[in-house]
């Protein structure tokens, strides 16, 4: 008779939108190791809470492998949005430095997103990733400048011109998370 196996992760936070909420069998611990083992092999999970797409989003080393398992934080081929008021800009890319101190320490050189190819070099990737989102950042900064007082529609156009006015709707709600931190850093003064 087989069981079904438990659930584990982070329960959803209050901001999390309906179809998001979720409830684990069991509170995953930031830091915690779970140990699975089958076919006399055993492989040992570590949990890295990191929060920014999402408040309970995990990542998990697999610690005899040296890789990391980024979920939806880490994508190749496109860029996480980042959702408020569940997704947090600061958050995210304080995760991604602690994703960046996870593979030097444990020599992780791959990184296997939940969307997309797996992306080597795993430190460079991190931090190409973060200085595209400070990049973008830097634009929005600009585009807030230039159109004081503006709406998200104003600094949209401006700040990701580079990208297919099609994707401005999704565009949008990262630029959002990027204006709060800006606010709550205040940048723009």
């Amino acid at each position: 008779m087989s069981h079904a196996a438990p659930i584990l992760g982070l329960p959803s936070a209050p901001t999390a939108r309906p179809a998001s909420e979720f409830t684990p069998d069991r509170v995953l611990k930031d830091g915690e190791v779970v140990t699975v083992e089958g076919n006399g092999r055993t492989h040992s999970l570590q949990a890295i809470h990191t929060p920014g797409h999402a408040a309970n989003h995990l990542c998990l080393v697999l610690l005899e492998d040296g890789l990391l398992l980024s979920g939806d934080h880490i994508l190749n081929g496109s860029t996480t949005v980042v959702d408020p008021p569940d997704g947090d800009m600061t958050a995210y890319l304080e995760s991604l430095d602690r994703l960046s101190e996870a593979c030097g320490s444990h020599g992780i050189e791959f990184i296997l997103p939940a969307h997309g190819h797996v992306l080597g070099f795993a430190r460079k990737a991190i931090a190409m990733l973060k200085a595209h989102r400070l990049q973008r950042e830097a634009r929005i900064l600009a585009a807030m400048r230039e159109r004081p007082g503006g709406t998200l529609e104003d600094w949209v156009e401006l700040a990701y011109a580079d990208v297919p006015p099609r994707m401005w709707p999704v565009a949008k709600r990262s630029l959002l998370a990027h204006v709060q931190r800006i606010e709550a850093l205040q940048l723009a003064g």
